[in-house]
């Protein structure tokens, strides 16, 4: 099943904000909140948080990755609920720290607003991304108690960024991915996220793909359940090997020509969804660089 909407999916499991920005909330013993979204849904995040854990604090945040549109609110829900501890991987901790990738965060978070508001989804948060401090890296193998016999364990899952990671909770057969496990659209079509390294983010599919999975809770888009859940990775490892033939047939027409190749994909690929749709800055940002590691990539071979 694939469930697009907020709310309830288990007793355990809430999704929060918006579906194609969701920030999840897993309701234990020691609560945890999986990613943080846009800096212009801290409020929104905060009160279903409270509303769920009847004004109570999540023990910590776990961020998938350091990109905008994963971590715009962290410091919002951190003043909300100063005892709550950020956990972040320590490659992401690397990248806060750099003066020019938060600016390209904060620019970002501007542009989200737009995106929201054409997505009918209300906009009532600051628009400035505000830096933070992550309380605990965390590194592959990690485990967390969520309550008596259920644990959240953080999997390293390089590929998208360097800084990857997916979160799995074994006793649920529940997964949390980012965008490790690419992006679905509503017409069921995936997009590939590889923007560090196309090999590690197909090993990281491998490795997501041998997990039983019963609950995949994706970075944008819904959750997925049964046999919807089982059979997704296997989906986005076709349409990873797809893509990747279609940037170097662009590339072998265009003559090696990135910014050519960019339009002509482009021009297949995002043009003909409608809006609401990811913003064209950021889908281009994101196109650039999986295009130039595919490049590379073809270089070495």
């Amino acid at each position: 099943m694939i469930l697009q909407n907020t709310g309830t999916v288990t007793p355990e499991l809430r999704v929060l904000g918006a579906v194609q920005l969701p920030a999840f909330l897993i309701d234990a013993d020691f609560p945890a909140v999986i990613d943080a979204g846009m800096s212009c849904m801290a409020d929104r995040y905060v009160r279903e948080i409270r509303e769920a854990l009847n004004g109570g604090p999540p023990a910590r945040l776990f961020l998938t990755h350091t990109h905008y549109d994963h971590i715009g609110a962290a410091a919002g829900i951190k003043k909300a609920f100063p005892e709550m501890e950020i956990c972040c991987s320590e490659a992401g901790c690397e990248v806060l720290k750099r003066p020019r990738a938060i600016e390209t965060i904060r620019e970002l978070n501007r542009d989200g607003a737009g995106y929201m508001e054409k997505m009918g989804e209300p906009v009532s948060g600051s628009l400035e991304f505000e830096t933070f401090t992550v309380d605990h890296p965390i590194s592959d193998g990690d485990t967390f108690p969520l309550s008596a016999g259920m644990h959240l364990h953080a999997i390293a899952t390089p590929g998208h960024t360097r800084d990857a990671m997916s979160f799995y909770v074994p006793e649920k057969k529940m997964l949390f991915t980012g965008e490790a496990a690419g992006v679905m659209s509503d017409t069921g079509y995936i997009f590939s996220e590889w923007l560090a390294d196309y090999n590690d983010y197909y090993a990281s599919l491998q490795k997501l793909g041998a997990l039983e999975i019963d609950i995949l809770c994706l970075g944008h888009g819904g959750v997925l359940t049964g046999r919807d859940a089982k059979n997704h990775i296997d989906r986005a490892m076709e349409y990873c090997r797809w893509f990747r033939q279609l940037i170097e047939s662009t590339l072998a027409e265009t003559g090696g020509d990135v910014e050519q190749a960019k339009q002509h994909i482009k021009e297949k690929e995002y043009d003909p969804i409608p809006d609401p749709k990811q913003p064209e800055m950021a889908y281009l940002l994101n196109l650039d660089a999986k295009i130039r590691a595919v490049q590379r990539l073809d270089q070495q071979n």
